[in-house]
């Protein structure tokens, strides 16, 4: 896929709304790390009460979320930088149509810094090949791609088109963080009465540079009523707070 191939973003009709995210350019590495650590608290609450309709994980440095409807993201946070990439079958860019142009997903890296590149076969590794297989970075189909050598993402083309083929995954990930809570809130149907529970996890998470932080008595009880009213059920958020340093002992029932 050339680069004179490659689609380019469509511009929107006059009279839409403008979006905030699309508008602002490319975001800064911990913009986005805050946004899927909100991500994963927030949805630690809809396993107290729900199956996971969703994949999210978060191992040393990388974390991959799918939203079981077609749309990947992965991102490596190596110290200093970042790689994240995107897949959605939304995109034109989709190669597995039948009739699709020849891939290529080296042109998505042109001009990344050498020093990324581990980061970026962690993140692709955490992607599908054309044989729908994960662990196999250099066959990973992927449609947008960005990176960062320092605070901020940078891409091989402007961040209009990086939005535009990353499908859902940037879209509530880069709102600013109480207005990305309360559409994942208000999407999961939790009364805004338990709101504030997820809101204190994730402040308090990105405020200590603890490994480890524990749940305090009154975000378990959160947890519990989310649960309506079972703790043992509540065990469930368990395992997504602990990908991201938030542990619910001593609270726990086995």
């Amino acid at each position: 896929m050339p680069p004179s191939e490659v689609p380019r973003s469509v511009t929107r009709p006059h009279g839409l709304p403008p979006d905030p995210v699309r508008d602002a350019g490319f975001p800064a590495v911990e913009q986005l790390r805050r946004g899927i650590v909100l991500n994963f608290v927030a949805h630690s609450f809809w396993l107290t009460s729900h199956e996971p309709v969703f994949q999210m994980d978060w191992e040393d440095d990388t974390c991959f979320e799918d939203n079981i409807q077609g749309e990947h993201l992965a991102v490596s946070f190596p110290e200093g930088g970042a790689v994240a990439v995107f897949y959605s079958t939304e995109s034109s860019r989709n190669p597995f149509p039948e009739g699709s142009a020849p891939y290529d997903q080296s042109w998505f890296f042109r001009s990344m810094p050498r020093r990324l590149e581990p980061a970026r076969d962690r993140a692709l590794a955490q992607m599908y090949d054309l044989d729908f297989r994960c662990r196999n970075p250099s066959g990973a189909v992927i449609t947008a791609a960005m990176w960062a050598d320092g605070e901020r993402f940078t891409a091989v083309e402007p961040w209009e088109d990086v939005y535009d083929n990353s499908g859902w995954a940037l879209q509530t990930h880069l709102l600013p963080p109480e207005i990305a809570l309360q559409e994942w809130w208000q999407g999961m149907g939790f009364p805004d009465a338990l709101k504030w529970a997820a809101w204190s996890l994730y402040e308090r998470r990105l405020a200590s540079t603890a490994p480890v932080i524990p749940a305090e008595r009154r975000e378990w009880q959160a947890f519990v009523e989310a649960a309506r009213g079972n703790p043992r059920r509540a065990i469930a958020a368990e395992g997504f707070l602990a990908l991201v340093g938030i542990t619910l002992d001593p609270f726990i029932v086995r």
